[in-house]
C-alpha cells in the first residue's frame, strides 16, 4: 500500500508513518486477502471511524461522515472531502460502492 500510495492518508493527505495504516475496504475476514485494488491508505483514527461504520466513501470516492459524528468539528469536515489518490489508483469502485451501502444503511 505504501508503494502505491505513499505516505498520504486518502481522507486527510500527508501523514507520518506512525499513524498510517492500510485499511481492507471488505473486511479481511470476509475474504482471507490482501488486495491493493480493495484497500487504502488510512490514518489510524480515520481507519477506526471506517471500520466502525462511521465514515464511507461513496462511488465518487467522496467521503461521508455519520450523522453521529456531527457534534465532532474535526470529523464533521471529512464529509465531502474527495480521496486523496491518484485518478489511476486501481481502487476497485464496485467494491467501495458495496462497503457505502452497507455502511450507511446503519445510519
Amino acid at each position: 500500500m505504501v508503494r502505491q500510495y505513499g505516505l498520504v492518508c486518502a481522507v486527510t493527505g500527508a501523514a507520518p508513518a506512525e499513524v498510517l495504516e492500510a485499511a481492507h475496504v471488505r473486511p479481511f475476514s470476509d475474504t482471507q486477502h490482501h488486495r491493493v485494488e480493495e484497500g487504502l491508505m488510512l490514518r489510524s483514527d480515520v481507519h477506526r471511524l471506517f471500520d466502525s461504520g462511521l465514515l464511507a466513501i461513496d462511488s465518487d470516492l467522496v467521503v461521508q461522515v455519520a450523522p453521529s459524528l456531527a457534534g465532532h468539528r474535526l470529523y464533521s469536515a471529512l464529509a465531502g472531502v474527495s480521496l486523496q489518490i491518484p485518478h489511476d489508483a486501481p481502487i476497485d469502485r464496485a467494491v467501495i460502492a458495496d462497503h457505502h451501502a452497507a455502511t450507511v444503511a446503519t445510519w
